[in-house]
């Protein structure tokens, strides 16, 4: 598309840009509009004055949302102004010749505007404009304290009353570090003699190879890019300082929201825990195709390996199966309707205390830094090294002759700590780097376990000074599992924020034609995302917050080299990502089989996010959107969702598959044996590893945490008894006083849950 050149342009006054914020805020927020009493309004509008002035504040120190602000200001600073120039739409027009712009406006012509934007001649263009602008104004205007007024919800607990107080008093006691830095050399090292191995990144992957290279008495230092929360100080799912991106990620189409940790325990401290297996069908059927494709080393990967791998998983995290009395009412939405639609829902497990038996009142997460980094860390002997905020940006290398190379260390960026409630460790090993500086660690291995998002960074960095490690598949083959979660608006109270946010699953159609369902809950803030239409729709749905439940669709995606994650000129992670035409039809089979469920389960209505015709009414406005009033509305949604970027809202949480395993460099990135290939000589970097969600040949097709853990384990054996030894290990447990074998079992079939 043509755009206006806009770089001698001056830029708007403040005075115009807050003006545009301000009509901006009354679109999504039309207070004017809602059914409340005059005292109560008064009241709600002064909040709502503090709320916008917050915003605005925040809006205008962001470069990307302030440069929306002053094309929305200012139309000439629009990329797709040229577009919108000859448009007869009084809506545009009106847009276009008003002093200041959006702020200018009549307030009758705003919403319209919206309606343009969003399907007008600018989109996509300015479709992703408008879904920006929407999804930030309704997340902070539906955020606390607003929403608690609105909704008559009781606020939760995130955080101890004195976090910081509460820190001092349950902060671990780490002994002395055995690390010190050479300021001199900008180097950090060991006391005790070289650093056997470093792993880069703190999730389930690198917990795990970290905790079990602990164990067998190595010397290993553990490098986290995120800050370490003193476990229960607060509750950590998907709190933004402690996300990728603060928690404002998306691809580059904004077609979907990413969520994934950046903080010490990696995703198992920010996500839900719901604790698939790596025995459910749907993922075996995965990892079954990958031993019979050479994908993976089969040798390690038999069900007695798997059985026992995932046995310690389940002792060391405590992973427990919840019970029928444990589901709430949201749960039992999803467990009453798949009941209806002919097929078995489903139990989690999960990774957290049961209710009320976790000791701390905010959070009752089992997170890998909690069972597996701090007992590590806390060992006298040989203490696992732990270094925080710190950012590994890439690989260093000497060359052993032949075209061949190994690894030698990582050169890592030093980050300003989080400190905003006095909750972190911070410098546990008292290294004392100021923030921004750049220094390198030296060690006889490392081991990639980033994420994928993470760990592709580092390898798409390295590959810029190393050829030998510049392979292009690097960041190919992107898998997210995008999600669309489903609201059903009913005549009895749900109350979803009461008792366990998750419980309930249907993986009926996870093999195939591959899709998952999976009870979901969230905030008003979230909640407010997913409602189509203007702010008095969103309004009226939050309004009754308490008769609402949720559960989302998953999509077990395929692979395709268009997805990928590159770097940005700035060297940052952008991910790219389409759906396929044929992902794109299960995916809408999905949804229909969804909103069927829904309505089975005593639903009154089912909002479906997404503002594209899904009825395929006349005249369709999409700042109304559709209103699904009927079981038979879902084959109309089967038929007319498209899944339009800006128009439809997807999620992602589970980023894999970026760096693949495989048995050569011409179509992995990654060996069997999980060594980096180097694609000039044909051989493995013998001393660089991967061991994180980036190495999937394909989805894993289900939640991957527990599967993540369970290969983690099964690779730490690998390099602990040595990388090709074959040591097939079934899983023994007690029966009766007599110590039974029992082979090809699913665990929580013989052990007791861990909590008692």
């Amino acid at each position: 598309m043509s755009t206006a050149d806009t770089t001698n342009l001056p830029s708007p006054d403040p005075a115009q840009i807050e003006k545009t914020h301000a009509a901006l805020f009354a679109v999504w927020f039309p207070l004017d509009q809602f059914p409340l009493p005059p005292d109560v309004k008064t009241e709600i509008a002064a909040i709502a004055d503090k709320v916008c002035g917050g915003m605005l504040e925040a809006f205008t120190s962001t470069p990307t949302l302030l440069a929306i602000l002053v094309g929305m200001t200012d139309p000439n600073k629009l990329p797709f102004y040229d577009l919108l120039k000859p448009s007869s739409n009084p809506a545009v027009k009106a847009f276009l010749a008003a002093p200041g712009g959006f702020g200018g406006m009549a307030a009758d012509q705003r919403e319209p505007l919206f309606s343009v934007f969003f399907e007008g001649p600018a989109a996509p263009a300015s479709a992703m404009v408008a879904m920006v602008l929407r999804e930030v104004y309704l997340s902070g205007i539906w955020d606390l304290p607003l929403a608690v007024s609105l909704t008559n919800i009781l606020p939760p607990a995130s955080f101890m009353p004195d976090p910081g107080i509460y820190a001092q008093t349950h902060a671990p006691q780490f002994p002395p570090s055995r690390l010190y830095y050479d300021a001199a050399a900008k180097t950090i090292r060991h006391r005790d003699g070289p650093i056997d191995y470093i792993v880069v990144g703190s999730g389930p992957g690198g917990a795990t190879v970290a905790h079990q290279l602990w164990a067998a008495k190595k010397r290993v230092v553990l490098i986290e890019k995120g800050p370490w929360v003193v476990w229960g100080s607060m509750d950590t799912r998907s709190y933004p300082a402690l996300m990728y991106d603060g928690d404002r990620a998306a691809t580059t189409d904004n077609g979907i929201i990413l969520r994934s940790g950046e903080t010490m325990g990696g995703g198992t401290t920010v996500n839900i825990d719901l604790a698939f297996s790596p025995l459910e069908a749907t993922i075996q059927a995965r990892v079954d195709e990958w031993k019979q494709k050479g994908l993976i080393d089969a040798r390690f990967y038999t069900q007695e390996d798997v059985v026992a791998a995932y046995q310690w998983v389940r002792e060391v995290i405590k992973t427990r199966q919840l019970s029928q009395h444990e589901l709430n009412q949201d749960n039992k939405v999803l467990w009453v309707g798949a009941e209806k639609l002919g097929v078995d829902p489903k139990l989690y497990h999960l990774n957290r205390y049961r209710v009320g038996y976790s000791p701390s009142p905010v959070d009752d997460k089992r997170d890998a830094a909690r069972q597996l980094i701090i007992p590590a860390a806390s060992d006298k002997a040989n203490p696992l090294s732990v270094i925080p905020d710190a950012r590994v940006d890439e690989i260093l290398f000497e060359p052993t002759g032949g075209g061949n190379l190994r690894a030698t260390g990582v050169a890592l960026t030093m980050q300003p700590p989080w400190t905003a409630f006095g909750n972190t460790i911070v410098d546990p090993a008292g290294l004392k780097i100021p923030a921004q500086t750049v220094v390198t660690c030296l060690a006889d291995n490392v081991i990639l376990a980033g994420g994928t998002i993470g760990t592709t960074r580092v390898l798409l960095n390295t590959a810029k000074k190393h050829p030998e490690v510049d392979n292009p598949r690097i960041g190919r083959g992107l898998i997210l599992h995008p999600s669309m979660p489903l609201v059903g608006v009913f005549h009895r109270q749900i109350n979803l924020l009461e008792g366990l946010d998750s419980a309930t699953f249907v993986d009926a159609f996870g093999v195939m034609p591959g899709f998952i369902y999976e009870t979901m809950g969230g905030l008003p803030a979230y909640g407010a995302l997913l409602v189509p239409g203007n702010g008095k729709r969103v309004y009226d749905v939050l309004a009754g917050f308490n008769v609402s439940a949720g559960f989302g669709v998953m999509l077990v995606d395929t692979p395709s080299d268009d997805n990928r994650i590159t770097l940005d000129a700035n060297g940052n992670t952008a991910l790219t990502y389409t759906l396929s035409d044929s992902d794109k039809q299960r995916f809408r089979t999905g949804v229909a089989l969804g909103v069927r469920m829904m309505f089975l389960a005593g639903a009154d209505e089912v909002i479906v996010p997404s503002n594209e015709n899904l009825l395929g009414e006349e005249n369709f406005d999409p700042m109304r959107g559709s209103v699904l009033k009927n079981i038979n509305d879902a084959d109309l949604v089967e038929k007319n969702l498209d899944f339009i970027p800006n128009r439809t809202v997807l999620t992602a949480a589970h980023i894999q598959a970026a760096d693949k395993i495989g048995p050569s460099p011409d179509i992995a990135v990654i060996s069997t044996r999980q060594r980096v290939w180097n694609v000039k000589t044909g051989d493995e970097v013998p001393n660089l590893y991967v061991m994180d969600s980036s190495i999937f040949p394909t989805s894993v097709g289900a939640n991957p945490m527990q599967s993540i853990y369970t290969f983690a384990k099964i690779f730490a054996d690998r390099l602990i008894h040595g990388i090709d030894t074959v040591r097939h290990e079934a899983l023994k447990v007690s029966a009766g006083g007599e110590e039974v074998l029992i082979a090809g079992l699913e665990p929580a079939a013989v052990v007791a849950d861990a909590d008692g």
